[in-house]
């Protein structure tokens, strides 16, 4: 096989990529190697199992075709939200009891990033403070309702509803009736938190393997797990590819669709402009289906982002597509200069639960974030790790939930995807209106 192609040798051209505390370097597989565990994939899921498995002694090695953090890990819009985000239909696959205890997995999930960067001490630009901001009273009603919701069910941390009187003392625009404010969640660096994490993996002691794609994996009581230049033979295997999984697995493939988001950054605003368009410094995220996220950096810049479509086709003028959306929250911004624009892939599943399983007695896998992975992927890792050292029976639990394939992968999922994003582009319209 061929070395990964040259934009795996690096970074997309981010902000976040521009920003990086320290770079690191990790060599490829050129050998035969042996470990207990092999995990494919160097994002949250992967480097975070593989620090949990290390802890508990086991030997680790990750394989990663490009970087570390070079998928949605590096290159999400930074956003350490709350919850995993599932389907109502949860209720009739599960018992009051057990759906309880997914729903608590999510609602600590976020905790656990912060446990893991103030164990460490990793600089990644950590702050508090997260609203989700409704466009019409239909959204206002779900952000209600939640909110009864998770403070019935126990969540720790406080929920803040503001009305259409308020919402302009959290964000500047007057695109919004209300939201609803969540102190448990915040925004962050990503790229530099996957690497800060990485480097905590290797001092205990994992090997981490950069430009080295996984090709094939040979089921067994010892899994063999080939890439373009190497082989690890392991006890168990854990695969975190997620949206990148490409064609290693075929029914891993077809259970998720790669939905593309997009995120633009601004030059630098002035103290009184970034004090305008978002004065309480917190994360923003819309209730739209092709929604819109944004959140300030340290530097004051505007990071700007969007669902874009589901066929995981990038749009040719990132800048220029999510500018006209960025004008519409802020129109004041016309003037402003966009710095940076870069897009990538996040993995959705049709019922938006997180896929926690196995595709065999020793190979794991977990994907299917929907675009609100920084957290849950923490949580997942901490889920795969006990399972691999038989200590918890939550994956058992996730594994109750039948996840849909989507027939003949990509060639079918994305043209069906296509379609689909017009119908929820013409549903949001329509909310919107009244």
């Amino acid at each position: 096989m061929s070395i990964p192609q040259n934009e795996h040798l690096k970074h997309t051209n981010s902000y976040y990529a521009a920003t990086i505390n320290e770079p690191i370097e990790f060599p490829a597989l050129i050998e035969k190697i042996e470990s207990d565990v092999c995990i494919i994939g160097a994002g949250f899921t992967g480097i975070n199992t593989a620090i949990n498995l290390a802890k508990k002694g086991f030997d680790v090695v990750i394989l990663e075709t490009a970087k570390v953090g070079w998928g949605a890990s590096g290159r999400n819009g930074g956003q350490l939200i709350s919850g995993f985000t599932f389907s109502p239909k949860l209720s009739k696959i599960m018992d009051d009891e057990a759906v309880q205890s997914v729903w608590e997995l999510g609602a600590k999930s976020a905790d656990l990033v912060r446990e893991r960067i103030q164990e460490h001490q990793i600089e990644c630009d950590l702050k508090s403070g997260f609203i989700e901001v409704a466009l019409n009273k239909v959204q206002m009603q779900e952000l209600v309702e939640r909110k009864e919701n998770w403070e019935k069910r126990g969540y720790q941390h406080q929920l803040t509803l503001v009305d259409e009187s308020e919402i302009r003392n959290c964000v500047g625009s007057a695109r919004y009736i209300g939201g609803l404010i969540d102190s448990g969640s915040g925004h962050l660096h990503p790229l530099n938190l996957c690497l800060g994490e990485a480097k905590v993996a290797t001092n205990l002691g994992v090997r981490i393997f950069e430009q080295s794609r996984a090709i094939a994996i040979d089921f067994g009581k010892t899994v063999i797990t080939k890439t373009n230049k190497g082989k690890v033979k392991s006890k168990y295997l854990v695969v975190a590819g997620n949206a990148y999984i490409g064609t290693l697995h075929k029914s891993l493939r077809r259970m998720i669709m790669p939905a593309n988001s997009c995120i633009i950054a601004t030059e630098s605003l002035p103290d009184e402009v970034a004090n305008e368009i978002l004065p309480k410094d917190m994360a923003v995220c819309d209730l739209n289906t092709i929604l819109d996220y944004y959140r300030l950096s340290p530097d004051k810049r505007l990071l700007f982002g969007g669902r874009w479509n589901y066929s995981g086709q990038e749009p040719k003028n990132i800048k220029g597509n999510l500018r006209k959306r960025m004008l519409k929250v802020f129109p004041d911004l016309d003037k402003v200069k966009i710095d940076y624009g870069w897009g990538g892939n996040v993995a959705v599943s049709i019922n938006r639960i997180p896929q926690l399983g196995k595709l065999s007695d020793n190979v794991f896998y977990s994907q299917g974030y929907s675009g609100h992975g920084v957290a849950p992927t923490h949580m997942a890792a901490e889920i795969v790790a006990s399972a691999i050292s038989k200590e918890w029976d939550m994956l058992d639990l996730l594994s109750q939930v039948k996840h849909i394939q989507l027939p003949g992968g990509k060639w079918f999922a994305s043209p069906a995807m296509a379609m689909g994003m017009v119908y929820y582009r013409l549903k949001d319209f329509i909310a919107n209106r009244f």
